[in-house]
């Protein structure tokens, strides 16, 4: 509907009446100022008692401001309502820790790729399977000519370098390196399937019952899907272990000085290095990307959202490591639409 103004209303009711005051000019004066003066006092008390009873114009729906950097993502009707969230991730699921309670939840029982988020089950694994942390393990030049024809990340090791377990842990944690959880596969198992193999059994002991893993690295294959409720679970479980919980929140990680590497090599998070401020009132602690062309930009991340533990798992976000770090994004958006949602339900109760 057009708007129309006051004084086009005024002219639009009362010109039938001016035609006839025309035959008396000077009543016709009189009554014009009159009628200006009464409509001026009308609008006015109106104006007036809008005031006093505290009346304000109507909102109009807006672009919320809780996470402005670029405005990539965050497109909410209702600052208070997660469901109104537009997110470039297919599937997501954000858990409160110290509740259990879902949060909220796109698409988190239909299936999907993993990717690098894989990890994650391999390191917790190879926690739990190998009794020595600090078990020196020497890494084959088998296992790099295998990563290099599958064009795999890795985090820089060498044929041959001699290193701990616990730097293959951050490896694969930190940097996503291939040369990480395949050397953690091969130090625990002899052999990635039978790693693999254990890994599936670990699945099922977590209630992991839509997932199925090929491979301890997330490289892309078919056979290899899960979804974010599932990735949500494995999070939550690994986290109750001390050994994976400080390597997951870990920024940057020296690896001591080896056989191949006289002056140690740093290792650091993808997250964090890709990480450009926080939403007031959330601290991300840590995460694990992931990506492949099938399964798109993947993240798994640990954060406090006014004090509150939470975990988020995104599958599928658009884009590539080449791109705007969507998957980043997403969870920041999700992260700060939480935190005015639980603002706002602190202040009803």
């Amino acid at each position: 509907m057009s708007r129309i103004g006051i004084g086009e209303i005024f002219k639009k009711n009362t010109e039938p009446r001016m035609a006839t005051l025309s035959r008396f000019p000077h009543r016709g004066k009189r009554r014009r100022f009159w009628l200006f003066s009464a409509l001026l006092l009308l609008t006015g008390a109106g104006v007036g008692t809008a005031v006093l009873c505290g009346a304000k114009p109507a909102d109009k729906p807006a672009v919320s401001d809780l996470w402005k950097k670029d405005a990539p993502v965050l497109r909410v009707v209702s600052s208070k309502d997660l469901s109104a969230l537009d997110i470039s991730s297919r599937h997501a699921v954000l858990v409160r820790r110290d509740t259990g309670e879902t949060l909220y939840r796109k698409a988190a029982a239909e299936p999907a790729y993993s990717a690098s988020l894989t990890k994650m089950m391999t390191a917790l694994v190879a926690i739990e399977r190998l009794p020595d942390m600090e078990t020196e393990v020497t890494l084959p030049e088998s296992l790099f000519r295998r990563l290099l024809l599958q064009e795999a990340s890795v985090a820089g090791f060498l044929p041959g370098e001699r290193v701990s377990a616990a730097d293959l842990l951050y490896a694969a944690l930190l940097p996503s390196g291939a040369d990480g959880a395949v050397g953690l596969a091969l130090a625990a198992a002899g052999s990635e399937e039978t790693f693999v193999e254990w890994m599936n059994q670990k699945a099922a002991e977590l209630g992991m019952t839509d997932t199925h893993f090929v491979n301890v690295t997330g490289l892309h294959d078919p056979e290899q899907v899960t979804t974010a409720n599932d990735m949500a679970k494995l999070l939550d479980a690994a986290l109750a272990n001390e050994t994976f919980r400080t390597v997951f929140t870990a920024q940057r990680h020296l690896v001591p000085p080896t056989n191949r590497h006289p002056t140690g090599l740093m290792l650091s998070s993808t997250l964090f290095r890709r990480l450009d401020g926080t939403p007031e009132g959330v601290t991300i602690l840590g995460g694990k990307t992931g990506y492949t062309s099938e399964a798109g930009l993947c993240l798994a991340s640990l954060a406090e959202v006014e004090g509150r533990p939470c975990l988020l798992v995104t599958l599928g976000a658009s884009g590539d490591n080449r791109t705007k770090p969507r998957h980043i994004e997403d969870a920041l958006a999700i992260y700060a639409a939480c935190r005015e949602k639980t603002a706002f339900l602190e202040q009803a109760g």
